[in-house]
């Protein structure tokens, strides 16, 4: 089990340049015994594309859900996934886009990031409250905006919320 003060959540941003596109993407880091370990939980949703071919997706198939990997072994994993994402493409006549580039690709988990340690501070415990019910890791929940898309769809078509799989099983 990891301790708290080894892992980091990290956020690397990267700007727009005549290649790529600016973006930003978060991962997190781990470091043990000097060796730095990048987590990604869902790694091969980072590399999928449009219209793949068999041999592509044999080659997704092969990494886990959750993915560990040392930095030296990501940039060349990295490196050889587009050069896969580019052969697979040019195979069924599409054009790479420039997010599945090798370099906005390398800019995700190996550009400059900032590093975030535990934003929220240690609360102590009232003596009748349960340990249980604490977050163990102290990253701060993000608020997220509700979108009610399935209110707007069933408004315009006289159906219930409840009733809309059962619309969809009849299509």
């Amino acid at each position: 089990m990891l301790t708290a003060n080894l892992k980091r959540l990290c956020k690397s941003k990267w700007v727009k340049s005549s290649r790529f596109p600016a973006g930003e993407y978060e991962f997190v880091d781990v470091h043990v015994k000097g060796t730095r370990y990048i987590v990604e939980p869902f790694f091969v949703v980072e590399f999928e594309i449009a219209r793949p071919t068999s041999q592509y997706e044999a080659l997704l198939s092969v990494f886990p859900t959750t993915f560990v990997v040392q930095v030296e072994e990501l940039k060349k994993i990295v490196r050889l996934m587009c050069t896969a994402i580019k052969k697979s493409m040019k195979s069924v006549d599409m054009p790479m886009p420039p997010w599945r580039r090798n370099g906005y690709m390398q800019s995700k988990w190996l550009g400059s990031y900032k590093r975030t340690t535990n934003a929220v501070p240690a609360k102590e415990l009232e003596h009748n409250e349960s340990v249980g019910l604490k977050r163990s890791t102290g990253f701060e929940a993000l608020t997220t905006k509700a979108y009610y898309c399935r209110d707007a769809f069933a408004s315009k078509n006289g159906l219930r919320v409840g009733h809309l799989t059962a619309a969809f099983q009849g299509i």
